[in-house]
């Protein structure tokens, strides 16, 4: 629970689900700061000495819990939450894995895998020595949606949630629509690093704690989220594009991180299941191309220095 001196929330205000009469359990004027601290996205099913053949035993209706909700006076419909990142702490360590029909290709690559991640460091390495430098970001945060019932945690809708933009590091501002009074904001999944699109369906996931500044916009009238990036951190020596082309998006989007896996596993000599997993942390996906009908064009694209 929030106090007048320290308005924070501990990983144990824990709800499942995104739901308009969630009770909430923080109340806060706008401009206030909260510190919400957060379990990893498998609420500690997943530990340091976790290994794969504990990937089936899972409870997924433990997994992706969400820290609140935070109750902002004087919020209602039609407004705004300008939420600033003031700082996110990673809690020493973080998992990737490849989990049961969960990814891009989880109908193609049906196996399970789990790495486990010592954050100590400012960055991680790969296994061919490329260093990528930790960039901590918020996977979920979002307000209650404007319809009753209950709406899973790891569902994005226009009241945001579950967006995982890798850009919602320290810096960057979420402005969110508000559909109810209060608002009811909640906040869940520590990323240490995530690229452009999760690709296999986990960053690394990691405990964190999240530094925020809650402000209200009257009146703003936007309909669904938008971002303020502080940094894209585009890869300073190039990349390495893989592409789909065809009428499909989606199809699209499939092929071209099907080519990216084989050529990756060879330079990273590794199997081709940890090189899909390994697109979660630093693989980045682009619409190049989507003004040529029928066929549409998308990138799968790596840093040069994995290569």
């Amino acid at each position: 629970m929030g106090s007048s001196s320290c308005h924070c929330l501990s990983e144990k205000c824990i709800h499942k689900t995104w739901n308009r009469k969630q009770k909430p359990l923080l109340f806060i004027k706008p401009g206030d700061e909260v510190t919400i601290t957060s379990p990893d996205a498998s609420n500690g099913e997943i530990t340091r000495a976790s290994t794969t053949a504990d990937i089936s035993k899972i409870d997924y209706r433990r997994l992706d819990p969400l820290v609140g909700p935070v109750y902002v006076e004087g919020a209602s419909p039609g407004d705004a939450l300008e939420i600033e990142v003031l700082d996110l702490k990673i809690l020493s360590w973080g998992w990737n894995a490849c989990l049961p029909d969960f990814g891009l290709l989880s109908d193609e690559i049906t196996d399970p895998y789990l790495k486990i991640w010592e954050l100590d460091r400012d960055h991680i390495e790969m296994p061919n020595g490329a260093k990528f430098k930790l960039r901590p970001m918020i996977g979920c945060i979002g307000v209650a949606p404007g319809e009753d019932g209950d709406y899973a945690s790891i569902t994005p809708t226009n009241a945001a949630g579950n967006i995982d933009v890798r850009y919602l590091g320290v810096g960057a501002k979420l402005y969110v629509p508000i559909f109810n009074d209060g608002a009811l904001l909640s906040a869940a999944d520590g990323h240490a690093i995530q690229g452009d699109g999760e690709i296999n369906g986990t960053a690394i996931e990691c405990p964190m704690e999240m530094s925020l500044r809650i402000n209200l916009i009257k009146g703003a009238g936007i309909e669904a989220p938008e971002i303020l990036t502080v940094d894209t951190f585009a890869a300073e020596e190039g990349y390495r594009i893989f592409t789909g082309i065809g009428p499909d998006l989606m199809a699209a989007t499939r092929e071209a991180v099907r080519r990216a896996i084989p050529v990756l596993a060879r330079s990273q000599n590794v199997s081709e299941l940890e090189a899909y997993a390994m697109l979660g942390l630093v693989g980045e996906l682009r619409i190049h191309e989507i003004v040529d009908k029928p066929n549409w064009v998308v990138g799968c694209m790596l840093p040069r220095r994995l290569f």
